[in-house]
């Protein structure tokens, strides 16, 4: 509306004419009680204000320019409320606070009369001259409006004016004040009737969030409820999918478009924008953002407010409300109402993904347990039945309905099996309890079963038991099938040492007889391809002494013996032993040895064959450089000690590739690697799963030309296995179980005490003095004080074992005649039986050794008759050859049947014995040899590939004098060891003469 001029702010009120008369007076009386009913029948300010006005302007009272001021407590302007007598003015015109006459009674609560406005600072110009009086309207004690009554003629007011306008504020102030105390009544009402309709929708919310967890449907009621409390036009709920960093719009209410399924990038649209900042968002015109979706570019919004979903600091959601109202906006109690419903959607939708979740949780174990294979049943804390699967009924042959609330262990046990069943039950009540055994089906038929029964806890609450039986009948059987196969594989392993053996006899054989006719009739020129043959034959033997190890291995046939020993004092043996083999490739070999060292409780045997294999591994493939073998004591993980060996060469190295297969079997370095230095590709396979079944292992580090470094990291104390013998008990009683004896003496050196009273009864039959040694030291000791005739000595003993004695005894030119018959379980490389055989040569037979073997047993002057046992033709030509160029007599047989025919001829005084023949083997022939009269004292040399089990074993054992393992000792320590055998039968030969 147009801006009034200052003129239009004065009120002109013509004053009637004085009245003196009672009727005047009368007249106005009324005029005043009309206008105190008119604004007491009034309902709101605004018709008071109009009211009042209206009424002053009575003939009666003759105002005609009045108007009513109520002061604006935000701003403190003056609004005009309502005024008579003035077209020009409306409702709503606004006086800044502290301009114009009618200021002053705001500030002071006081009537105020100008007689001549034209005098006044404050007037505003307007008029050439005329008068004003303003009246407060005081409400709850404060100024809170002016009643302006003006008048163009100055001096128009007299004291009858004054009190007739005081009177007409006064009611008007009163009627305000009851006016807003109904108003402010009635918002209060309005107030608590939504807050209470809030309440009900939130309580329904809560009671959908209880009775509904499908989330569709939940948040589209919890959506509906929203739009209707809030009075908008519609909304919209997405969830977020942390997977795809997107929102999937879930619930909407009141769209024309359906955008359920619709998926929003984060940042995309108001909601996405919302997604990525997690702080609400408020949009006054939705048209004109800048940031409005194309998706909803047909969507009539104006404001729009959008809200994260956040649930434990987590974003779960977006929810969003608009109204298509270009007047509507959401103030703060819109807000309000907005973050309480935002807060129960976000609750739904993790309510409702953890029910979403266990429900396909508990369905996917119910599927597990209703398609697993193996029987499960499920009981309460009494053991009572409550489900069984289908694996159970078909196990068992029971139906559900048959075995529910039933006692498990009376129905699948019998009366020999029911004190096991109840043990096991009983048990699982606290920790889980893992069997084998049998349990009866219904149709009384048992079934071997592998059983599994675990406690069952709910939010730490024991619930039940769940059983799991495993129907192991199928298992048994193929385990059976197993040992079975397994033991027939051991059998073919015997059987193939043998048979591989035998042609290897005479291929090594044969080719030393070349090379020794070849240099008699001097063709040198034959000789390099027969020691290439020879070299062969050799390799082939190691190869197959490998693949029998592993093999062994492999079945779990090779067993640990765990003993005591000196960690020092091995490595400083094996250091003794590979030294000739480092120095024959111009290297030096370093030895280091740690602080406190001391003794290791493992395998001495399998430790020593490791560390030779590396440092042999290390002087192939090093030359003209440096070896170091370390030894230390390390704290393990596990609060224990470890002994750390380290081989550490400057040789050629190897490659990341070469590495990855180091320790496979039959795996070397490269094609060009193993045909200059050779090899089987077995020796470290072995190693490392002898250091593994020590329970340690070995590791490299190695570069190409940078040299290798291997790493043997073993328990000092063997985690499972025997311990050392007693010290007492080692150390325990020597003594003498018989005299000196007819035969002669004999020292029995063995560290079980059974195993020495065994020997000490089987010998005294035979006319021998027994004398006993529990350990080495002892052994030595004895033998130096006694000079027995002959000493038995146990391989595996503690401390000093049976190797270590037989160098000492070899070593001592005292002792060193006397013969030696090593006695062991051990079946290993560089390891003797001594089962009471005279010797036991393997078969490619070494032409020395045999020769020296032969020497002891020779008639001494005069020719002897050796009798040879073999169904190999091949093997009885080489062998008759090195006999007879030995000066023996030679007799040929091709199996035990032959042989038995050959000894009715004439008494051999030596016999040399294939084990494996076709008719009569070797174990038959000998058992019928030794029945023979003037037969029971001829020496039998066994000569086989075969690998003695322990059954044989103890069928050799009493029949023969002495066995060698199959691949014995080198050379040139055989040959020193046969020599002094001869010499000790010599000087036996010539005492009893």
């Amino acid at each position: 509306m147009a801006q009034p001029t200052p003129i239009q702010f004065l009120w002109i009120v013509r004053p009637p004419k004085p009245l003196h008369s009672d009727e005047n007076l009368a007249r106005r009386q009324a005029a005043l009680l009309r206008l105190s009913a008119e604004i007491a029948a009034a309902l709101d300010e605004d018709e008071i204000c109009q009211r009042v006005v209206h009424g002053l302007r009575d003939q009666a009272l003759g105002y005609h320019f009045v108007g009513l001021f109520l002061v604006d407590e935000a701003t403190g302007d003056r609004v005009m409320r309502a005024a008579v007598g003035w077209e020009d003015t409306s409702a709503g015109w606004r006086v800044p606070k502290g301009e114009g006459l009618s200021a002053r009674a705001l500030e002071d609560g006081e009537v105020h009369y100008t007689p001549d406005v034209t005098k006044e600072p404050l007037y505003i110009p307007g008029l050439s001259t005329g008068s004003e009086i303003d009246v407060p309207l005081i409400i709850e004690g404060q100024p809170a409006g002016v009643l302006v009554v003006e008048s163009e003629t100055p001096e128009a007011f007299a004291k009858e004016d004054q009190d007739i306008l005081t009177a007409a504020a006064t009611q008007a102030s009163i009627a305000i004040a009851r006016a807003r105390l109904v108003e402010s009544q009635r918002q209060l009402l309005a107030s608590e009737r939504r807050r209470a309709d809030e309440q009900q929708a939130l309580l329904e919310t809560m009671a959908d969030l209880s009775a509904e967890l499908e989330l569709p449907k939940l948040l589209q009621s919890v959506l509906r409820r929203a739009v209707s409390l809030l009075g908008v036009s519609g909304g919209e709920l997405a969830i977020y999918d942390e997977g795809t960093r997107e929102l999937e719009i879930v619930a909407n209410h009141a769209m024309e478009q359906v955008s359920v399924g619709t998926r929003l990038a984060v940042g995309e649209g108001a909601m996405g924008h919302v997604a990525q900042t997690r702080e609400p968002l408020i949009i006054t015109d939705y048209e004109e953002w800048a940031g409005r979706s194309e998706r909803y570019a047909t969507v009539d919004a104006h404001a729009a407010v959008v809200l994260p979903l956040v649930v434990a600091g987590q974003l779960v959601g977006v929810i969003d409300f608009w109204h298509s109202d270009p007047n509507r906006q959401f103030g703060p109690e819109d807000h309000r109402l907005l973050k309480l419903f935002a807060t129960q959607a976000a609750v739904a939708i993790e309510n409702a993904r953890l029910y979403t979740s266990a429900r396909r949780q508990k369905q996917y174990f119910a599927e597990l347990v209703r398609n697993s294979p193996v029987a499960i049943v499920t009981l309460d804390p009494d053991h009572h039945i409550v489900s069984i699967n289908p694996a159970f009924e078909k196990l068992y042959g029971y139906t559900e309905q048959e075995v529910l609330g039933g006692n498990l262990d009376n129905l699948i046990t019998t009366e020999q099996t029911l004190a096991e069943a109840v043990a096991y039950t009983n048990e699982a009540s606290d920790h889980a309890v893992k069997g084998i055994g049998q349990r009866r089906r219904k149709d009384g038929t048992l079934v071997d079963v592998e059983v599994l029964a675990v406690p069952v806890d709910v939010d730490g609450e024991r619930v039940g038991i769940m059983g799991l039986y495993h129907d192991i009948s199928e298992l048994l059987t193929a385990r059976r099938d197993a040992e079975a196969a397994n033991s027939a594989k051991s059998q073919f392993l015997a059987s193939m040492s043998h048979e591989l053996r035998t042609p290897l006899n005479a291929i090594i054989g044969y080719s030393e007889m070349l090379q020794e006719d070849a240099e008699e009739a001097e063709q040198s020129s034959f000789i390099p391809d027969l020691e290439k043959i020879h070299a062969a034959g050799r390799h082939l033997l190691a190869l197959i002494n490998d693949i029998l190890d592993l093999s062994k291995i492999e079945a779990g046939k090779m067993e640990l013996y765990r003993e005591e020993f000196d960690i020092e004092r091995i490595v400083q043996e094996v250091a003794t032993t590979v030294r000739p083999l480092v120095e024959k490739t111009g290297n030096t070999l370093e030895v280091s040895l740690g602080p406190e060292l001391g003794t290791m409780h493992s395998d001495l045997t399998r430790t020593r064959q490791v560390l030779l294999n590396l440092l042999s591994n290390a002087a192939k493939f090093t030359e003209n450089g440096s070896i170091t073998l370390h030894a230390g004591r390390e704290r393990n993980g596990s609060g224990g000690d470890d002994i750390v060996f380290r081989v550490a060469d400057t040789g050629i190295g190897m490659t990341p590739e070469q590495l990855g297969r180091l320790f496979e079997a039959f795996s070397q370095a490269d094609v060009t690697t193993s045909s200059k230095y050779g090899g089987t590709g077995l020796g470290l396979a072995i190693s490392r799963r002898f250091c593994r079944m020590m329970g340690g292992d070995v590791t490299v580090e190695s570069a190409p030309g940078e040299g290798s470094v291997f790493t043997v990291r073993l328990p000092a104390a063997a985690p499972e296995g025997s311990s050392a013998p007693d010290a007492v008990a080692a150390h325990g009683a020597v003594g003498s179980a018989q005299g000196e004896g007819a035969a002669g003496s004999v020292l029995v050196i063995d560290d079980d005490p059974a195993a020495r009273t065994l020997m000490a009864r089987i010998l005294a039959k035979e006319g021998f003095g027994v004398r006993e040694a529990p350990d080495g030291e002892t052994g030595l000791r004895l033998a130096r004080e006694e000079r027995p005739d002959v000493i038995t000595l146990d391989v595996i003993m503690p401390g000093m074992d049976g190797w270590t004695v037989l160098s000492a005894l070899k070593e001592d030119p005292a002792l060193s005649d006397i013969p030696v018959v090593m006695l062991s379980i051990v079946d290993d490389k560089n390891l003797g039986f001594a089962l009471g055989a005279s010797e036991y040569l393997t078969k490619p037979i070494d032409r020395e050794r045999l020769a020296v073997v032969l020497a002891r047993y020779r008639r001494a002057g005069g020719d002897a008759t050796v009798l040879v046992v073999d169904d190999d033709a091949a093997t009885r030509s080489v062998l008759r050859r090195a006999l007879e160029q030995q000066g023996w007599r030679v007799a040929e047989a091709e199996n035990g049947r032959v042989a038995l025919e050959r000894v009715g001829e004439g008494r051999p005084e030596l016999v040399l014995l294939d084990l494996l023949m076709p008719e009569m083997d070797g174990f038959e022939f000998l058992a019928a040899f030794r029945e023979r009269d003037g037969c029971r004292g001829v020496p039998v040399v066994v000569i086989t590939g075969k690998e003695l089990t322990d059954a044989e074993r103890r069928r050799l054992n009493g029949g023969v004098e002495w066995i060698v393992e199959k691949r014995g000792l080198d050379r040139d320590r055989l040959v020193r060891h046969l020599r002094d055998l001869t010499a000790g039968q010599r000087a036996a030969a010539v005492e009893q003469s």
